[in-house]
């Protein structure tokens, strides 16, 4: 039996079942599930853009300002009691950028904050303390097991990220996009990168995976 069935399509995201609980893949590049009111984002990478200026790259400095409003959109939209970091929440060390966000954290109010922790979450525990951020290693919740990188096991679907996920569409002519993606397998999930300053990785999809590319602000089922 596919652990995940249906789809229905509305107010710009995709509404599936994924083993038997109700999820939302919003085209914010977030999954949403609905009974829990929990909402996992994945590598936000936020301080990134200042990582690079700091070693003498170019990068505007208003790339993470974009990406904070959005999960402040996202939690205004939502009714939203857990918002799960699913690893590389800041990319190095502490920096201004980091200092926005832990004051925007201790900002929120009704909503638990979790971390998993990934490769790039290298602050001292005490910093995530500080802002109200709960950190583990993995998350296990219902049937599925949160983590950063694939730990595939047979008691749980897992949902990671770190791999930015992408999938390469060609049309008539040839031509190609590359866009990022929600990428179900039988027993894993792969979420898109929040960050706007990412990567991509583009995965071959297989006949029995189930991929639905996030295109400005929505998603759509990739066939």
């Amino acid at each position: 039996m596919d652990s995940l069935t249906g789809s229905t399509v509305g107010e710009g995201g995709v509404t599936v079942l994924l083993k038997g609980e109700k999820i939302k893949l919003l085209p914010g590049k977030v999954l949403y599930w609905v009974e829990r009111k929990l909402m996992i984002v994945s590598d936000v990478h936020l301080g990134k853009a200042g990582h690079f200026r700091k070693h003498g790259i170019a990068v505007p400095g208003n790339i993470h300002v974009h990406d904070q409003q959005q999960l402040s959109d996202l939690l205004l939209a939502h009714t939203v009691d857990d918002l799960v970091f699913l690893g590389d929440l800041f990319h190095s060390d502490a920096n201004a950028e980091w200092h926005l966000f832990a004051e925007w954290a201790r900002s929120i109010e009704g909503t638990r904050l979790t971390l998993v922790r990934g490769n790039h979450d290298i602050l001292p525990l005490r910093e995530y303390q500080a802002c109200g951020l709960n950190t583990v290693e993995r998350l296990t919740l219902g049937p599925f097991s949160l983590t950063h990188q694939e730990e595939v096991d047979d008691q749980y679907y897992n949902i990671s990220g770190h791999l930015h996920p992408a999938i390469k569409l060609r049309g008539a002519a040839k031509q190609g996009l590359k866009l990022p993606c929600f990428f179900f397998r039988p027993n894993h999930a792969y979420m898109p990168a929040f960050g706007n300053f990412t990567g991509l990785y583009t995965l071959r999809k297989r006949r029995e995976d189930k991929v639905f590319a996030v295109t400005g602000n929505r998603v759509m089922r990739v066939n």
